[in-house]
């Protein structure tokens, strides 16, 4: 039975992860550039929690090894290149389709886990895997014939779908850091670098940082609030009580949040194959946390 603070956490996980998208979409609707919000939502974040950090972990940020920075400099690098392909792929797609498919990260580090860490799976997981990748296609494919698909549906897909294997790199690197760092330094460096990321790839594009109506400013603010504030943060105080595969659950939850709110919001109507496709993702994505987490549960037993 959950009490009222975790109640208060789960609900702010299920709005942030489902209203963030629409706050996306608002801002990039002001005319602001998507690298721009993700440089503002990146740099607000790394300032907050920069004098949290140094009056709370400063004898552990002083030992961070240079292998350790080296390593949270390439989670940041992938964590950038997430951010920005799920901004850009709703410029291009409907919410729907960028919050099913950036959601599929647990199903393309299967891989890795089995090379590098010996993971085995059951044949439940296997299922879910094929679940999920036909899922995939039907929402991409779908979209060509949903009545508000956006102006490139499957450049959008392509886009969401590259980014959610970026997040998968990035979670895989989180999981060698996370066992000798604190979470929120190791998130602050991550943070901090995905910032210096994104600055260089703004800079190298010649996007401008300036010049945008105030509005789109003021969304911003609200993008990084609600990713950070609602999501980042929410998300840690759950995992201290929570297990990854039931914060999945409640990210397969805002999926449908989020596509709700951008039917009414923007008109987005999926098709039938999309709906079907969606639910099938879902499945998937859930059925797969749940056996990944039982076969590294096992693995760890048997080491």
């Amino acid at each position: 039975m959950l009490d009222r603070r975790q109640f208060l956490i789960i609900l702010s996980i299920i709005f942030s992860a489902g209203v963030t998208p629409i706050a996306i979409r608002i801002t990039q609707s002001e005319g602001m550039p998507s690298p721009v919000i993700v440089l503002i939502r990146l740099w607000l974040i790394s300032l907050a929690l920069a004098p949290l950090i140094w009056t709370r972990y400063r004898e552990d940020l002083l030992q961070v090894t240079a292998r350790q920075w080296l390593l949270s400099g390439i989670a940041g690098f992938w964590l950038s290149l997430n951010l920005l392909l799920l901004f850009l792929s709703l410029e291009y797609t409907s919410v729907l389709m960028t919050s099913v498919l950036r959601r599929t990260s647990p199903i393309w580090i299967v891989l890795p886990e089995i090379m590098i860490f010996g993971v085995v799976f059951s044949r439940r997981f296997w299922f879910s895997l094929v679940a999920t990748i036909v899922g995939v296609a039907m929402v991409g494919l779908g979209g060509l014939s949903a009545i508000e698909a956006g102006s490139n549906p499957l450049l959008g897909a392509g886009m969401a779908l590259f980014g959610s294997i970026c997040f998968g790199i990035y979670l895989l690197i989180g999981r060698q850091l996370n066992n000798v760092i604190p979470p929120l330094l190791y998130s602050f460096m991550v943070f901090f670098s995905a910032a210096i990321v994104t600055s260089l790839f703004v800079g190298a594009t010649g996007t401008p940082v300036t010049g945008y109506p105030l509005s789109s400013y003021l969304w911003a603010i609200v993008v990084a609030v609600l990713a950070q504030v609602f999501g980042h943060i929410a998300m840690n105080l759950a995992l201290q009580t929570y297990t990854a595969t039931a914060m999945a659950i409640v990210l397969q939850i805002a999926v449908v949040l989020s596509a709700l709110i951008a039917l009414f919001m923007f008109g987005e109507i999926p098709s039938l194959a999309q709906i079907f496709g969606s639910a099938l993702v879902i499945y998937g994505v859930v059925v797969a946390t749940i056996e990944q987490t039982r076969a590294q549960w096992k693995h760890k037993v048997q080491a």
